[in-house]
């Protein structure tokens, strides 16, 4: 199968996507001189930006990637969250899964950029606390409502550990997609990747999988590495995602893809989300993996959290298949 013909079969598929958003914010400015009041930057400001984050960055990558996608998750009930859901609608992504919850704060990462490419500050506003019970149960009726709406051909919990994943979400979410015969894919933590026992697939990092079986991990060897993830979640399929060196599953390596990184962020999103869609239309194969690859080369040349474009995709598409 080409990438040109993978890619159109996703237009046919529908993603749910559970987990935690957040309020990805940029404040852009000229680096002008170093503070008399401290040995810091002072940056002249130029521009602002709020773009959906988190889980909902991986639900607009299913979009750009030309599939259908809900988003589900929590919020706060505060300026934010409005800031949210203006992002998400200017996105096309509706918010009408989201539930809110007054006890805690909408998830921000705030991210100063000088001179258009250099990342010199971030700060984050969170809680990252389990969501209570009232509000699980808010949050598994809206997975029921998405369910009976949209149909889906997969179901990705995209794992920040932001609090909206916890052991009871998890486990009724694996519940729905089993009874649906449909894929469950999940991007994890080291401490929460056991929660995802039976899951069709689990992606984590290169220091996330270290972390977990407890050595370090070299290309050559990260088959073995991502079949020891496999044996540690308990799950049919696993993802190290390696950087620059590509990716590796229980059973075959993906070569990086050489380009100019401007900015990793967002790029396991974009991995993931084409995975995801990639299993739904033709099952695990190496080709979902590939297109992967790709996509997420193309994510990392732009500085912020991005999805492939239309001119992007077709790139890709006119480069057939790599077999």
């Amino acid at each position: 199968m080409t990438f040109r013909e993978l890619l159109h079969s996703f237009q046919n598929r529908s993603v749910l996507v559970i987990g935690d958003v957040m309020l990805d914010e940029y404040i852009y400015g000229t680096a002008t001189r170093i503070s008399p009041e401290a040995p810091v930057m002072v940056i002249r400001h130029r521009e602002s930006a709020a773009v959906p984050g988190g889980a909902a960055n991986v639900a607009l990558n299913v979009l750009a990637l030309g599939g259908h996608a809900a988003i589900l998750g929590v919020t706060g009930a505060d300026a934010a969250a409005t800031d949210f859901q203006n992002a998400i609608t200017k996105s096309g992504l509706g918010g009408e899964f989201l539930v809110a919850d007054s006890a805690r704060p909408t998830t921000r990462k705030t991210r100063v950029v000088a001179n258009a490419a250099h990342q010199v500050l971030r700060i984050d506003h969170e809680v990252t606390a389990d969501i209570d019970r009232e509000v699980e149960a808010a949050l598994l009726d809206r997975l029921d409502a998405a369910i009976s709406v949209r149909q889906p051909d997969a179901i990705l919990a995209s794992d920040y550990q932001k609090g909206c994943l916890t052991d009871f979400v998890i486990a009724s979410v694996k519940a729905r997609a089993q009874s649906l015969g449909i894929p469950f894919l999940a991007n994890a933590k080291p401490s929460t990747a056991d929660r995802y026992a039976g899951a069709t697939l689990v992606s984590l990092n290169k220091p996330e999988t270290e972390a977990l079986i407890g050595r370090s991990i070299q290309r050559e060897d990260a088959i073995r590495a991502a079949n020891e993830l496999k044996e540690r979640v308990q799950c049919h399929h696993a993802l190290v995602t390696l950087s620059g060196d590509g990716m590796a599953t229980e059973d075959f390596l993906v070569d990086p893809i050489s380009v100019n990184v401007f900015d990793p962020a967002g790029a396991g999103d974009t991995a993931i989300a084409t995975i995801a869609l990639g299993i739904a239309s033709i099952g695990f194969q190496k080709a979902c993996f590939d297109l992967a690859a790709q996509t997420a080369g193309a994510v990392v040349q732009r500085i912020g959290v991005a999805v492939p474009t239309s001119e992007d995709l077709e790139r890709i598409a006119s480069r057939g298949y790599p077999s």
